[in-house]
C-alpha cells in the first residue's frame, strides 16, 4: 500500500470528508511506521512555504538554457523532440537505438550486457554500441536485474534467485535464493563489489499483508566470488521494516554507503570494509548510524560519485526532495529540489566521463499530481549546478537511466517511455544513447 499516492491528491483538495480523511490517513501512517517521516514531511514543507530556507542557497541551483518539456502536448511523444534536446557547448545530443534496453551495463572491452523491454527474460550482449544485440541466455522468468563483477563474473537476478556465470553467459547456476520470488536488487544501486572483491546485495521488494509489510531488509555478502554467500539481518534488528534500497562502495570515500527504508531511511557507513554483520562499536568496525534522526534525510535510492565529491538523491514520495554531497563523510550538505520538481523521488544517478572530466546525471520521478514535474538533469561540477535536460509529467511519460559501468565511461543510456492512454494501455518505449552531434 503506497499511503503517498492514496492520500496525496485528496490532502491537497479536501471535502467535506476532510476530518474522516485525516484520520484514516494518520491511522495508516501509524499502522506503515511512517510517523517519523511524516513529522519530516510537515518539517520540510513548512521550512519551503515559510522561506526557511536561506536566500536561496538551499535549493538546487539550475544553470539558465533552453531544457526539452514533454509536458507540451506536442512534444510529449516526440521522438525527434528528444533527438534534439540536449545540445551542450561540447555538441552533444540523443540518438535513438534499436535496441530497446530495460536497463544494460558496459564492461571495460566496451560489450554491453543486458535485458530487453521486448524480451525481458533474455539476456543480451551487444558488440556494436547497441546497433544490434545476440541472445546469450534465456530465463524462464524476467530478468529484475543484473551486474558484473571485476573478475567478469556475471550475476542475473530472475524469480527472487542469484544466478552466476563464469563463461560470458553460456551457463548459469544459482548461488543465492532471495526471502521471496518477487525480491531483487535495484539496479545500479543495491549489488557492488569491494577492492579486495567482496561482492554485496541488498534486498528489495514491497510484499503488503494487509496490515504490515513482510520484512525484506537482508544484507547478503560473499567472499569468494559469489559462489556462497552469508545473510546478515541486523538491519531487521535495528527495527527496519521493509527493504534496502543502496548498498555501494564509494571509491573517495574507501567505504561501504548502506541505506533502508522504509520506515526509519537510515544511511549507514561501513569504513573499515569489515564485520558486516553488527552496527560498528567503539573499535569503529561495522556499520557506523550516520544519520540519527529522520530528519536529516536518509534511505537514499541513489549514489554516484565525482573525483570531487559524492552524491545522494532521496526517496520521498509526495514530500519534499534533496540533492546531498559530501566530500568526506562527515559533512553532508541537502539541497532541495524547487518546485516543481520537489515532489519527485530521486531514482538513480550515473557518472559519465566527459571530455573535460566527469558529468554526474540523474533522473526524478514521481506520477502523483500533474504539477508534480520529473526531471533528467546533469551537473559538471560534482554537485555545484545542474542543467535541466529532459522534463517530463510522470503520468505521461518516464525517463530513466539505464546504464552503469564499473568504471565511468562516456556511454550514456535513457529510456523514455510513452504510457498508453484509456484506448490503449499499451507502453512504448523508445532508447537513446548519448552522442557527439554530427558535424
Amino acid at each position: 500500500m503506497d499511503v503517498s499516492s492514496k492520500y496525496f491528491s485528496l490532502l491537497r483538495q479536501p471535502g467535506p470528508n476532510a476530518l474522516k480523511l485525516f484520520w484514516s490517513f494518520i491511522l495508516d501512517i501509524h499502522r506503515v511506521g511512517k510517523l517519523r517521516e511524516l513529522i519530516s514531511f510537515v518539517v520540510w514543507e513548512i521550512s519551503h512555504r515559510l522561506r526557511f530556507y536561506q536566500y536561496g542557497s538551499q535549493y538546487v541551483k539550475f544553470l539558465p538554457g533552453p531544457y526539452l518539456s514533454l509536458t507540451d502536448e506536442e512534444n510529449y511523444s516526440s521522438e525527434d523532440a528528444i533527438s534534439t534536446s540536449f545540445l551542450t557547448e561540447d555538441g552533444l545530443c540523443f540518438q535513438p537505438v534499436v535496441i530497446d534496453w530495460k536497463f544494460c551495463f558496459q564492461t571495460p572491452d566496451g560489450m554491453l550486457w543486458g535485458c530487453r523491454y521486448s524480451h525481458l527474460n533474455g539476456l543480451y550482449c551487444s558488440e556494436d554500441q547497441s546497433q544490434s544485440a545476440v541472445l546469450v541466455y534465456e530465463f524462464t522468468q524476467p530478468i529484475t536485474s543484473l551486474f558484473g563483477s571485476q573478475r567478469n563474473v556475471l550475476f542475473i537476478c530472475s524469480n527472487g534467485t542469484i544466478y552466476r556465470s563464469e563463461n560470458q553467459g553460456k551457463s548459469f547456476t544459482a548461488v543465492l535464493q532471495l526471502s521471496t520470488p518477487i525480491s531483487y536488487f535495484l539496479f545500479n544501486n543495491g549489488m557492488t563489489e569491494l577492492p579486495d572483491h567482496t561482492l554485496m546485495i541488498g534486498e528489495y521488494g514491497s510484499i503488503w499483508h494487509g496490515k504490515t509489510w513482510q520484512n525484506l531488509a537482508f544484507l547478503y555478502y560473499s567472499f569468494d566470488g559469489g559462489i556462497t554467500w552469508t545473510v546478515s539481518d541486523f538491519l531487521q534488528q535495528q527495527g527496519v521494516n521493509k527493504h534496502i534500497h543502496l548498498v555501494k562502495y564509494c571509491v573517495r570515500l574507501n567505504a561501504v554507503l548502506l541505506t533502508d527504508g522504509d520506515n526509519k531511511k537510515q544511511v549507514w557507513m561501513n569504513m573499515l570494509l569489515t564485520n558486516f554483520n553488527t552496527q560498528a562499536g567503539r573499535q569503529r568496525d561495522g556499520w557506523r548510524l550516520i544519520n540519527k534522526y529522520h530528519y536529516q534525510t536518509g534511505g537514499y535510492t541513489a549514489m554516484a560519485e565525482t573525483n570531487e565529491a559524492v552524491l545522494f538523491g532521496s526517496d520521498y514520495l509526495g514530500g519534499t526532495n534533496f540533492i546531498v554531497r559530501t566530500v568526506d563523510g562527515h559533512q553532508f550538505k541537502k539541497l532541495v529540489l524547487p518546485d516543481p520538481y520537489r515532489r519527485s523521488p530521486v531514482m538513480n544517478m550515473v557518472t559519465r566521463q566527459a571530455g573535460a572530466g566527469h558529468e554526474l546525471w540523474a533522473a526524478s520521478y514521481s506520477c502523483l499530481a500533474d504539477d508534480a514535474k520529473s526531471l533528467l538533469m546533469c551537473t559538471k561540477d560534482s554537485g555545484k549546478t545542474w542543467t535541466r535536460v529532459i522534463e517530463f509529467d510522470g503520468a505521461k511519460n518516464e525517463v530513466r537511466l539505464i546504464s552503469s559501468s564499473r568504471n565511468p565511461t562516456s556511454a550514456l543510456y535513457i529510456s523514455v517511455t510513452t504510457f498508453g492512454n484509456q484506448q490503449s494501455q499499451s507502453h512504448r518505449h523508445q532508447v537513446y544513447k548519448l552522442v557527439q552531434k554530427p558535424a
